[in-house]
């Protein structure tokens, strides 16, 4: 049996920078969006921060984890517990959207999981680098579903 690599994905994890609320606001949308046509269970956002933001001041949502600056210890180890404990699990797939900061990478690149996606960033540890031609959450979002339902797995 074949399927597409977009078709198989139940439990998904998704890792984004924050860069201002505008922006987040445009991923949260598109991410609705592209999850609404899709056959995804369980979700996981990871956001990571800059030092000038502070995760207590944006909104809480079950599905969305804020990483910081300061959920790290001088030696680089993650001190948030609650997402400690989520790394544990396993996802179908992770992609990841434009990361570069160093701790937070370094650590989510060890994440669990079948299909690691980077989508406008270089990760080592990903089978599938996608490169969007756009700036636009919604636009990307779109090229990254199609271009992973192009993709087939075999059975």
């Amino acid at each position: 049996m074949m399927s597409n690599t977009w078709s198989r994905v139940r439990n998904l994890t998704v890792v984004l920078s924050y860069r201002n609320a505008e922006r987040y606001a445009q991923f949260r949308k598109a991410l609705d969006v592209m999850l609404n046509q899709s056959e995804v269970q369980e979700l996981w956002i990871i956001v990571v921060l800059p030092e000038a933001i502070r995760k207590e001041e944006l909104p809480q949502h079950t599905l969305i984890s804020y990483l910081g600056p300061k959920d790290f210890s001088f030696w680089g180890k993650l001190t948030d517990d609650a997402i400690a404990s989520r790394m544990s699990g396993k996802s179908d797939m992770v992609l990841w959207f434009e990361m570069r900061d160093k701790k937070p990478m370094k650590l989510l690149s060890t994440l669990s999981t079948k299909t690691m996606v980077a989508v406008g960033v270089e990760l080592p540890t990903a089978q599938i680098h996608i490169q969007p031609t756009t700036n636009d959450p919604s636009e990307i979002l779109t090229f990254v579903q199609h271009t992973l339902q192009k993709i087939n797995n075999y059975e």
